[in-house]
């Protein structure tokens, strides 16, 4: 994750960051680059993580201000 020099510059950049990064294929990608010699990632687990990432960019920086913040 990039750094930030303050909260109003993190809200907005994330969200934006989260849409571009967190893709299927990226997903795809990254698990290919782990997998055991001759395998490949089975496409119910890309499929799970399409579904599970979708419109969730919105919601990404609330979560996180929940989680860390008072």
């Amino acid at each position: 994750m990039a750094k930030y020099a303050n909260w109003a510059e993190f809200e907005r950049n994330v969200p934006l960051a989260y849409k571009e990064g967190a893709t299927a294929e990226a997903f795809r990608g990254g698990m290919q680059g782990i997998a055991p010699a001759g395998m490949s990632v089975r496409e119910e687990r890309v499929s799970n993580y399409r579904r599970g990432v979708e419109g969730k960019a919105d919601i990404i920086v609330e979560r996180y201000k929940r989680a860390m913040f008072e």
